[in-house]
């Protein structure tokens, strides 16, 4: 994955240990719905290497277009690659997960 400061791993964006919002499509909708979690949530905009990620059982799968990843690795949310994101269940996985938003 090619990141604003060069190729790096998504585990590699986990040792802050914090969780990571994971654009892989430059989408400003994610940035602006994530904005009120950014004190708790890192926004990370890159780009996949491959069109294909490798996923035991079934082979591979189309690279999504974002993830939600908690600071353990497992993902809380993902936007399926050609389809618009479900903000809302966005919204619903950061509360659920990182707390409410934070207001204005």
């Amino acid at each position: 994955m090619k990141t604003g400061d060069g190729g790096r791993r998504v585990f590699e964006l986990l040792h802050t240990a914090r969780p990571v919002l994971l654009d892989l499509r430059g989408d400003t909708a994610l940035a602006a719905t994530a904005e009120s979690w950014a004190g708790r949530v890192d926004l990370v905009e890159a780009r996949s290497a491959a069109d294909h990620w490798p996923v035991w059982p079934v082979d591979e799968t189309p690279a999504p277009a974002a993830l939600l990843i908690r600071p353990d690795g497992h993902v809380a949310w993902t936007a399926h690659a050609g389809t618009t994101p479900d903000l809302g269940a966005l919204r619903t996985a950061l509360t659920a997960w990182f707390g409410p938003a934070m207001a204005d």
